[in-house]
């Protein structure tokens, strides 16, 4: 877990910057759902959160790498529960990437750290260029569906 922005070296930051400013070229919007609350303390269910001031940390990470093509969106769904609800937002904290302001379909839940990193930066970077890197032949499976269809990808080191 990340406890602080300086737990993130001043050198990787930059190197993530230097990154971003090569393979960046359009707009990536960022939404992140959290529910605020101290992190050090154990809360019952539905009352603060745990990991979100890490998530904003890291969120705040990505802005700042690419600050004029990175906007960020912060939903309190404490104070708006209703917004979470209506972007299909189940958890949190979870941490949203589209190209626009609109809800980002492309989403992380939990904290996305160790090997899910490079996913959540991989992420960015297809959203910035509108690439999907999908074969002709999963284009035309998808083009076949007839209902709206979620797909879920789970990355664990083990």
């Amino acid at each position: 877990m990340i406890s602080g922005m300086a737990l993130i070296p001043e050198h990787v930051r930059a190197q993530l910057k230097a990154r971003f400013d090569l393979r960046l070229s359009g707009p990536v919007h960022l939404t992140l759902y959290t529910r605020p609350g101290w992190s050090r303390l154990i809360l019952p269910a539905g009352v603060g959160c745990a990991t979100c001031e890490d998530a904003r940390q890291m969120a705040d990470l990505l802005k700042d790498a690419a600050p004029e093509k990175v906007t960020l969106d912060v939903v309190d769904t404490s104070r708006d529960p209703g917004r979470a609800s209506a972007d299909g937002v189940d958890d949190i904290p979870t941490i949203a990437i589209g190209a626009s302001t609109e809800a980002g379909q492309i989403r992380f839940q939990g904290l996305p750290t160790g090997t899910e990193f490079p996913a959540l930066i991989d992420a960015v970077e297809r959203v910035s260029r509108a690439e999907h890197d999908l074969s002709p032949a999963s284009l035309a499976d998808l083009a076949k569906l007839s209902e709206p269809t979620e797909v879920m990808v789970f990355a664990t080191p083990t």
